[in-house]
C-alpha cells in the first residue's frame, strides 16, 4: 500500500477544561400557595402598625388633632396664672372684654422664642394701635421664667406655665414643629372680646415680624 493510501487516523479536538460552559439550568421555583398568603399577610401587619402609629401620634397631646383642638371660631380655654416679674394675677376672666394675644413658647431654652418677644415688646404700640394686649406664656418655672425675662429685658405680661397644662388646654403643643409632648410651639393665639378665636398658628421658622404677623390677623374691633 502506498503513503499516500494511508490516511492518518482523526484526531478529535476537545476543548480544554476552562473552555468547558456547562450547560445553563433553570433553577427550580418552588410555588407553594401559601407563600403568597404569608406575604399578604406580613403587609397586612406592616400596614395595620402604620395606622396604629398614626392614630397613636394623632391622639396624643400636640398630635395632629391636638393642635386642632383650638379652632378658630372655639371659644377659648381659661387662663389663670401669676406674673413672675411682678406678682400680678394674669386670669382671662379679668381680661374678658380686650383682643388678647397670647404667644405661646419653650421660653428660656430658646432663644429664637426670647428674641421673639423682645421683637413683639419693642413693636407694642402696634399691638397697642390694633387693641391688642399680649400675654406670654412659656414652659419655664417661675423662677427662671423671670430670670430669663430680666436678662432679655422683658417686661410684657407673662405666665410660667412648666406643666404645660395651660399650653395643652390652647392646642400649642406639637404642630409643624413638634418640640415634645408638653412643650409649647411657636404659637399665636389671638381671642377676641368675646372670648372667642379668632386667629391660632404655629410657625416653625421661629420667626415672623410683628407687622408681618398683624396683617395675617382678621378685623379686631
Amino acid at each position: 500500500m502506498s503513503k499516500s493510501a494511508r490516511k492518518k487516523p482523526v484526531r478529535h479536538l476537545v476543548a480544554p477544561a476552562a473552555a468547558r460552559v456547562p450547560a445553563l439550568r433553570t433553577p427550580n421555583v418552588i410555588k407553594h400557595p401559601r407563600t403568597w398568603t404569608y406575604w399578604a399577610a406580613g403587609a397586612l401587619v406592616i400596614v395595620g402598625l402604620l395606622v396604629v402609629s398614626f392614630l397613636s401620634d394623632s391622639s396624643r397631646p400636640g398630635g395632629p388633632s391636638g393642635a386642632s383642638t383650638l379652632a378658630v371660631g372655639s371659644r377659648a380655654p381659661q387662663l389663670v396664672g401669676t406674673d413672675p416679674l411682678t406678682g400680678q394675677l394674669i386670669d382671662s376672666t379679668y381680661l374678658a372684654g380686650k383682643n388678647v394675644l397670647y404667644y405661646f413658647s419653650a421660653g428660656s431654652t430658646c432663644q429664637a422664642c426670647m428674641t421673639q418677644a423682645q421683637a413683639l415688646q419693642h413693636d407694642a404700640s402696634q399691638l397697642t394701635r390694633d387693641h391688642i394686649t399680649l400675654v406670654m406664656v412659656t414652659n419655664d418655672n417661675a423662677t427662671t421664667l423671670a430670670a430669663s425675662a430680666r436678662s432679655y429685658g422683658l417686661t410684657i405680661p407673662m405666665v410660667a406655665d412648666p406643666g404645660g397644662a395651660i399650653t395643652n388646654r390652647f392646642g400649642a403643643v406639637g404642630g409643624g414643629m413638634d418640640m415634645g409632648p408638653n412643650t409649647a410651639d411657636h404659637s399665636f393665639v389671638l381671642v377676641d372680646r368675646r372670648g372667642i378665636v379668632r386667629f391660632h398658628e404655629d410657625f416653625p421658622s421661629m420667626w415672623i415680624s410683628t407687622s408681618a404677623l398683624l396683617h395675617r390677623f382678621p378685623m379686631m374691633a
